[in-house]
């Protein structure tokens, strides 16, 4: 269990083409996956804090004996692709092993865009990694083909530890919103990849995430994006746009909303969020009965959507402070951004040392209600 907490930080630190048609509705449309609504939990490690680990491997054991069902694995293209041409899983395949052990089915996000940043091997982007390298879009066979000889090798490896759906980038419509030229060739780039992995596995569902926020502001390009996948894939954090909480009744609309623009196909909550804000005295808007309430509203509500298949929740615990200031730089470029960081470091089910928030027992009272159903 402990090299799972190590692990999953880690990677979270590190963090010709078909033509376009949508993949089978219903109940075939995700093949290896069973039945039902399957659950997970983010969990990270208490860095420097064995007490903290002791407790939380405690609580991840308690959720799993409870139901959780499936884990929300990420990695990035360049680390599976470190130098052009090398692939390297050794840490891919570590991970599934231990979801093997743990009997936890394995959602795989490969970042190519990574919500404001692109994380390609280097020689395919610019400096900054803002960029694609100059005279390159993302479905130029320079890119589409390298990014197949990736799926070569982690498509039959990730069917083998029992995967049901790769994401090909995170939270694409943050990148893509503000460079509008490059969002055709990043729906080609998800059509080859899912077409690659087809040919390989055709039961392994194949898509890119996008955020309720494009949802929201109605992005021109979902719809082209959700025609070349196997299904619709969302991170989900109700917030305003200065990382204040809206409020925790707005559950049941969000899903409906995304559920709508999903057309059919499944939908998969990569990752679900509330922060309470900073203890004792959230700026956010935020409380931890308020994080409960969401937890609860929003479980209630997802039984009323069948076709919503996984939900994962980020996260068991919140992060250490120093590592949402990496974060915080990461995703903004600068070293401070006060509100943002208070969200990030907010969003555990228990806090950094372990101590449950409200929030715990009410999505361990969902997971076994949803288990037993």
């Amino acid at each position: 269990m402990r090299r799972l907490i190590m692990l999953l930080l880690l990677l979270w630190l590190v963090t010709g083409s078909a033509a376009p048609g949508r993949a089978q509705d219903g109940a075939d449309a995700l093949p290896l996956l069973s039945p039902g609504l399957h659950l997970g939990v983010i969990y990270s490690a208490p860095e420097n804090n064995p007490a903290a680990q002791t407790v939380l491997e405690a609580a991840l054991g308690e959720l799993i004996q409870a139901g959780l069902s499936a884990y929300q694995l990420s990695i990035s293209w360049s680390d599976l692709e470190p130098a052009p041409g090398v692939i390297d899983t050794a840490r891919l395949e570590e991970m599934l092993r231990i979801l093997d052990a743990l009997n936890l089915q394995p959602y795989l996000s490969i970042t190519t865009i990574n919500t404001t940043r692109l994380t390609l091997p280097r020689d395919l982007m610019a400096a900054g990694e803002a960029e694609l390298a100059e005279g390159r879009r993302f479905d130029d066979p320079a890119i589409t083909g390298r990014f197949a000889a990736v799926l070569d090798t982690v498509v039959p490896l990730l069917v083998a530890h029992n995967g049901f759906f790769v994401s090909v980038g995170n939270e694409v419509d943050g990148w893509l919103e503000s460079r509008p030229a490059e969002a055709p060739g990043f729906v080609g780039f998800v059509a080859a990849a899912r077409d690659h992995a087809h040919q390989i596995e055709p039961r392994l569902g194949v898509g890119a995430t996008l955020t309720l926020g494009g949802v929201e502001r109605n992005w021109a390009y979902i719809g082209d994006l959700l025609a070349v996948s196997d299904a619709a894939a969302f991170t989900y954090y109700p917030l305003n746009a200065d990382f204040s909480v809206r409020d925790p009744s707005v559950a049941g609309a969000d899903l409906a909303r995304m559920v709508n623009v999903a057309g059919g196909l499944p939908v998969l909550l990569q990752e679900v969020g509330y922060p309470a804000g900073y203890l004792p005295d959230p700026s956010n808007g935020s409380s931890v009965e308020m994080q409960r309430a969401f937890v609860e509203n929003f479980f209630a509500e997802v039984g009323r959507y069948p076709a919503v298949r996984f939900v994962s929740v980020l996260q068991l615990s919140d992060w250490s402070a120093a590592v949402c200031d990496l974060f915080v730089q990461y995703y903004t470029g600068v070293p401070t951004s006060p509100r943002m960081h208070e969200f990030l470091c907010s969003l555990g089910l228990r806090e950094f040392d372990g101590t449950p928030k409200p929030a715990y027992d009410a999505f361990l009272a969902a997971v076994r209600e949803i288990a037993a159903r």
